[in-house]
């Protein structure tokens, strides 16, 4: 049985974002809601993607003074970033997840997930965002 319990605007920077390209979409479809929609009904509790998360425009990195080149934009497979009430679960369902990497962020309570790279790899955010590694999962 399927559970779908995330709509594609909660993958949007911009929750009200209008002309979103369909390879976006389907990546989001594809790569991502397979993965966190089993874990959402496996923890039976809500898993949110954060609201500076998901899906954002090369233009829109730009003009909040990145790079552009995040994994965010969606140019590889894309960027998630997840928190729930029970980061610690969610945290040990994300290492047993598809993800190739993530990376938890303690101080602000949220989980960045990728597929960049050909390993399952882990990282944790310092105070000042910086990634350090943790190690290969899986």
């Amino acid at each position: 049985m399927y559970y779908d319990y995330f709509s594609i605007k909660e993958f949007l920077v911009d929750r009200v974002m209008v002309g979103v390209p369909i390879h976006v979409v389907d990546k989001i479809e594809k790569h991502h809601k397979p993965i966190i929609n089993p874990i959402r009904h496996r923890i039976g509790q809500p898993v949110q993607v954060s609201q500076n998360s998901g899906y954002r425009s090369k233009d829109w990195e730009l003009s909040h003074g990145r790079s552009g080149t995040s994994e965010h934009t969606f140019t590889g497979l894309g960027a998630v970033d997840y928190t729930c009430a029970n980061m610690e679960l969610l945290l040990e369902e994300l290492r047993a997840s598809d993800y190739k990497r993530i990376c938890y962020y303690p101080d602000q309570k949220f989980i960045h997930c990728d597929h960049k790279g050909d390993r399952y790899h882990e990282f944790e955010a310092d105070e000042d965002g910086k990634w350090q590694y943790k190690g290969e999962r899986k």
